[in-house]
């Protein structure tokens, strides 16, 4: 068990911190005994442990009795260690000791010291745990750095620790039992048909890109023949389109029931017509709206979710107010009634209210975090997360398609992306949680033809991993079961009773890390919750 040491504000953090890094822990309290105590502000004389995990980057009254001073630096700056980098937004301190060979940088300066009193081993940190991770789940960071997934680093700077020092603990791992990471193939569906579009910006949008723009691209290397001549051939099929003669090549379930296979997948449907929304400045770009509705698209939208697709909504002002929110969910509630329904917001639009009126609407999770203009983390992780404040759960989304490859975005040639999508897919075989990919309803199809890059990102995806694809909600689901498992100490006090209020088909990991007469080790446990698990260190 952990206790933690912080202000109330701070417990709130530790509350979600310790249900990402899945692991005991409590405010500490001075009439017991811990085997580790993790500090923000400088421990009282009462409390008792064999390891003090002391974060801070003030000078503190540690710091003075050891004779080390403490310099500040102002965030953000990056710290790096033993085969990691990763930023801290607000600031840090530095030591003038010596820094270790596996312990925390910056600028040459130590950001880490260890100790020994008694019986007692400190740790000194020199910036603010909490603080941190406050700022990446409310704000998050920066497109500069999407590909570094800051928080999971700072679960993995505590673990080190916690292991360097020889402690036992167990922890629940952020991933099913025989899988490296989940992913979820999620499909915003902003179009709905060509054919809905007649003599309007995104037919003529069409038309430009498919003809002129198709030209240049071939001409600078960015599109292949066969492309070409796909997009030419799909500009004469038009009017006989329009005449209903043959069919309309914007057709999103038809095209991801084939691209996607087995594999399931989550469609983000608009739940009204011709409404464009308020945008975050309160300008209204007609841009945003759409010629289709959810409830125009019924029997399509039926016939994928009895092939085994999640249909979710793809928010258009539920971001900014409770009645629209409401109101957005039952239109998709209306069609197929369903009781758990997810949201994604159009164009990504979220602020910090936008968490409470989801909640309040409804609504069983989101998927909004991610980035326009780049892939990686928001959040710093690729876990399902709580939102401050509510009990909203975040499902963070990884790649979009727009985003790698739309000019005035990341603009990439198709190696370069997979590159860069390989290092995400990389990062979820280490640090488990999920790959949510959002390729839209028209990528696959003329003009844009990303259909062949996106089934090499699941080739990607799949190759030497041990992946579950799920829907959208069932990845959610796995991690509302994860979050409800609960630990108690055992009769004797000297081990562990970890158990779940509810069985789960697919199983989750309880990793135990112990010290025995062989040295430190780990333990890997499935756990699906049918019966509790009792573990001593």
């Amino acid at each position: 068990m952990i206790g933690v040491v912080a202000s109330e504000r701070d417990l709130e953090i530790a509350a979600e911190l310790f249900q990402l890094f899945k692991t005991p822990w409590q405010p500490a309290r001075p009439s017991r005994r811990y085997r580790v105590i993790l500090a923000t502000e400088q421990p009282t004389a009462d409390l008792d442990a064999n390891l003090i995990v002391l974060y801070s980057s003030r000078m503190l009254e540690h710091d003075a009795r050891e004779g080390v001073s403490a310099t500040p630096m102002a965030g953000p700056v990056d710290v790096a260690g033993a085969k990691t980098r990763f930023p801290l937004y607000r600031g840090l301190a530095h030591f003038d000791v010596e820094p270790s060979s596996s312990g925390l940088q910056c600028q040459g300066h130590a950001v880490e010291y260890h100790r020994q009193s008694g019986r007692c081993a400190v740790r000194r940190i020199g910036y603010d745990l909490f603080e941190e991770v406050r700022v990446l789940l409310s704000e998050g960071q920066p497109a500069e750095h999407a590909l570094t997934p800051t928080l999971e680093l700072h679960v993995e700077m505590l673990r080190r620790v916690l292991t360097e020092c020889g402690v036992g603990f167990a922890e629940v791992l952020p991933r099913p039992a025989s899988h490296d990471f989940i992913a979820c193939l999620t499909h915003d569906v902003d179009f709905y048909g060509i054919r809905r579009h007649r003599f309007d910006r995104t037919l003529a949008g069409f038309v430009a890109r498919a003809s002129i723009g198709t030209a240049i691209g071939l001409v600078r290397g960015r599109r292949l023949l066969a492309d070409a001549i796909r997009n030419w051939a799909a500009l004469l099929r038009l009017p006989f389109v329009f005449a209903g003669l043959t069919a309309d090549f914007w057709r999103p379930f038809h095209d991801y029931a084939r691209a996607d296979g087995h594999r399931q997948s989550t469609f983000f449907l608009l739940p009204f017509r011709g409404r464009p929304g308020v945008s975050p400045d309160g300008h209204i770009d007609a841009r945003r709206s759409a010629p289709y509705q959810v409830s125009d698209i019924r029997q399509e939208a039926a016939e994928a979710e009895a092939h085994g697709a999640e249909l979710a909504v793809h928010g258009i002002d539920a971001w900014r107010d409770g009645d629209s929110a409401t109101a957005e969910l039952g239109e998709l509630a209306s069609i197929d009634g369903a009781r758990r329904v997810g949201v994604r917001m159009h164009w990504l639009y979220f602020d910090t209210t936008s968490p409470q009126h989801l909640e309040t609407a409804g609504f069983a999770y989101d998927s909004t975090w991610g980035y326009n203009d780049a892939i990686g983390y928001r959040a710093g992780t690729s876990q399902v997360f709580q939102f401050l404040g509510t009990r909203l759960l975040e499902l963070p989304m990884s790649i979009m398609d727009s985003a790698l490859f739309y000019p005035g975005r990341m603009n990439l040639h198709d190696e370069a992306a997979a590159v860069m999508c390989r290092r995400v897919i990389a990062k979820a075989k280490r640090f488990g949680g999920t790959v949510v990919l959002n390729w839209h309803d028209r990528s696959l199809a003329p003009e844009r033809l990303w259909g062949a890059f996106y089934r090499r990102l699941l080739g990607d995806i799949e190759q030497g991993n041990r992946v579950w694809f799920a829907t959208a909600g069932q990845a959610v689901d796995w991690f509302r079961w994860r979050r409800s498992i609960c630990f108690r100490a055992a009769p004797n006090c000297e081990g562990l009773v970890i158990e779940a209020p509810d069985r789960i088909e697919s199983a989750g990991v309880v990793r135990v890390h112990r010290r025995d007469s062989t040295g430190y080790r780990t333990e890997d446990i499935p756990f699906d919750g049918s019966e509790p698990i009792t573990t001593y260190f």
